[in-house]
């Protein structure tokens, strides 16, 4: 026997790399066979009437060269795999750490190499023999000429851990047909046996879906990231494995993906940008390494929504039953991603009420009929109440609760219901409001205290998403007051603060935002003065907006306070005079004074509601959402009857716009 070979890394190292789950162990030591180039690994498992005795993994790949023996098993890092790609056949190489060696002791206590090698003339055979009691140490023998002419390895552990004995040969002969799924499909030639059997992930294979995800910028280069599912016909532990761009798993993603698990899958998020943190160290993060956590999230959100749609896709026919007995509460043309987004969830809860409550599929056809158009209600106007239905209408179990509700926010179907029922919420408001507003019959009677105000008190979103409505119809003295407990000043406000002229100011609307978070000291004011339509902006009324703001700019307690002012009138017209002042503004956005930390603005609803339509277009145009101005009269009448007396009568909204 030569001199032993000392591994140069520190035993706690080793001992960490020696406690890799035994499934990961077994699988780094095929890997070390397929990057030999071997076609052919056989793994056995030995019994005997005593139990588990010893594991073999035999491949013919070319075995490891004897001079290399010592650089190899003597430090972890040191593979000859860590400066290459390819195999000398031109395979992709999987490891290249090294470390496949050390997790043999993640197996049994005892490991032997028996390996051989070509060296040019004669092939060479020899053994390499290490314990886990001092995984320090291996011990290699001399190079003799081997009667076989073959090269290979073949490692043999034995005195297997106690947490191995479970390991069967179905077990693993799933667990490697997902792990070398995609390696096996593409190197035609190889060859992996369990125990005399076949691994054949083609035929375990039921369904396969590749889905492209967005692209990471990561140093400067963008990389394209595709996430492939398989399903298959046998159970395996779901995973998602990280994976280069070929698909070649470098990494599992530990956590459990819930609201999946009615499904038998594994999960390849494709990247050469994972083959860059693999090289640089930190892929082993996972969604803690910055990079990476968008893409996983991506992936994760992907996954939920593609067996979501497996689901309803899977239940077809019972969903094409519904239709037949006329129960199902859509008609067979889709209105839109909107309507499409309830279907789907609508689907997914029907499914479950079917398969939850047996006694459903036998109920009378009109009672069931009368559910499904209440589950449709409640999906399509409040998604928010579904968890009503998963507690207390079906009655699932804690986990099928939390697996379902997990579903359903992930998938992200009632986020786009919630956001559509926004958006159109908001268009048909201000269909109505431009109505109300110009409509010759409807201004006259339009009050601007009673009325306007208090329907715009509840819609703020029109001066602005950003702002956020604070006091509504106080004195100046209570907008200042407000701002200064918003400072949280000292100061306090022991008389009423006059308007340039003397009188005490009205403010209609006072919304405030902060400015950046860098920024916590600072404040910015939206003040707005609302006219009634029939009043039109003249001098009277652009004087009356600067008395309020020159108030605020010259009261010396705001003097050294870092505070920005917007104060606007707004009414349906101009009058010359303001016409004329508005000729001065370069920037065409309505100002007649600014300086500093005050800027003075006016305003058409004409303008405003050009703005608030530009701001939803985008989104209006992708949900498909048609709104005219019946259906802007209709949701004023329902939402906000008590302000619209005399302005909207009833009649009005229950026709249809030619």
């Amino acid at each position: 026997m030569e001199d032993s070979i000392k591994v140069e890394v520190k035993k706690d190292h080793l001992d960490k790399v020696s406690r890799a789950p035994v499934l990961s162990a077994l699988t780094e030591l095929v890997w070390n066979a397929f990057d030999a180039d071997a076609d052919l690994v056989q793994v056995t498992i030995e019994r005997t009437d005593f139990g588990l005795q010893a594991v073999h993994i035999k491949d013919d790949g070319m075995g490891i060269i004897h001079k290399d023996s010592k650089k190899l098993f003597s430090s972890l890092g040191g593979s000859w795999k860590g400066q290459k790609g390819t195999s000398p056949k031109g395979r992709f190489l999987h490891g290249k750490e090294g470390q496949g060696r050390f997790k043999s002791f993640a197996i049994g206590r005892a490991v032997e190499w028996n390996t051989s090698f070509f060296d040019g003339e004669n092939t060479l055979s020899y053994t390499i023999k290490g314990k886990a009691d001092n995984k320090g140490i291996f011990y290699p023998t001399s190079p003799k000429i081997s009667a076989n002419q073959s090269a290979g390895t073949t490692v043999s552990i034995y005195e297997p851990h106690k947490d191995f004995t479970s390991i069967n040969k179905e077990r693993l002969l799933e667990h490697f047909s997902s792990v070398f799924a995609i390696y096996l499909s593409q190197y035609k030639s190889i060859k992996l046996y369990v125990d005399g059997d076949l691994v054949d992930p083609e035929g375990q294979i039921k369904h396969k879906t590749n889905l492209p995800l967005d692209n990471v910028l990561f140093d400067n280069v963008d990389y394209p990231y595709e996430l492939q599912i398989i399903e298959w016909n046998c159970n395996t532990t779901n995973e998602v494995q990280l994976c280069n761009n070929n698909g070649f798993p470098l990494l599992p993603y530990e956590k459990t993906i819930r609201g999946t698990g009615d499904f038998s899958y594994t999960a390849y998020l494709k990247s050469e940008h994972i083959s860059k943190l693999n090289t640089v160290g930190t892929l082993g993060l996972g969604d803690l390494e910055p990079s990476l956590s968008k893409p996983i999230d991506a992936a994760i959100s992907a996954l939920k929504n593609h067996f979501m749609l497996r689901r309803i896709e899977l239940s077809a026919d019972k969903i094409q039953k519904w239709k037949i007995e006329n129960i199902y509460p859509y008609s067979n043309v889709l209105n839109g991603p909107i309507e499409e987004a309830e279907r789907q969830v609508f689907d997914i809860l029907a499914l479950n009420i079917s398969e939850q409550i047996p006694e459903f599929e036998r109920t009378d056809i009109k009672l069931k009929k009368f559910q499904f158009r209440l589950l449709k209600q409640i999906v399509g106007s409040n998604p928010d109440d579904l968890h009503i239905i998963l507690t207390e209408v079906l009655n699932l179990s804690k986990g099928k609760q939390s697996e379902l509700a997990e579903l359903l926010k992930d998938a992200s179907l009632s986020a786009i219901i919630s956001t559509a029922k926004v958006i159109s919420d908001r268009l048909r408001f201000i269909a109505g409001l431009e109505e109300i507003l110009f409509n010759p019959d409807k201004k006259k009677v339009l009050k601007e205290r009673t009325q306007l105000h208090k329907i715009l008190a509840e819609n703020t979103w029109v001066f602005g998403d950003e702002f956020s409505l604070t006091v509504n119809d106080q004195s100046l003295s209570e907008v200042l007051k407000i701002h200064l407990d918003k400072k949280g000043s000292a100061v306090h406000l022991d008389k009423p603060v006059k308007r340039i002229d003397g009188r005490v100011g009205i403010v209609d609307l006072m919304l405030t935002r902060s400015i950046g978070k860098n920024h916590s000291d600072e404040r910015e004011h939206l003040v707005v003065e609302l006219k009634a339509p029939k009043v039109d902006i003249g001098e009277d009324e652009i004087s009356q907006i600067k008395s309020y703001a020159f108030a605020s700019i010259a009261d010396e307690r705001f003097k050294h306070l870092k505070t920005k002012w917007n104060f606007w009138v707004i009414s349906n017209d101009l009058k010359p005079f303001a016409e004329m002042e508005l000729k001065q503004d370069k920037t065409g956005k309505g100002i007649i004074y600014e300086i500093d930390n005050l800027t003075i603005y006016v305003k058409t609803w004409g303008e405003l509601i050009q703005e608030c339509k530009h701001r939803l277009e985008f989104v209006r145009d992708q949900l498909d959402i048609n709104i005219d101005k019946t259906d802007g009269l209709k949701y004023l009448q329902e939402s906000y009857s008590e302000y619209t007396k005399d302005v909207i009568l009833a009649e009005e909204h229950s026709g249809t716009e030619v």
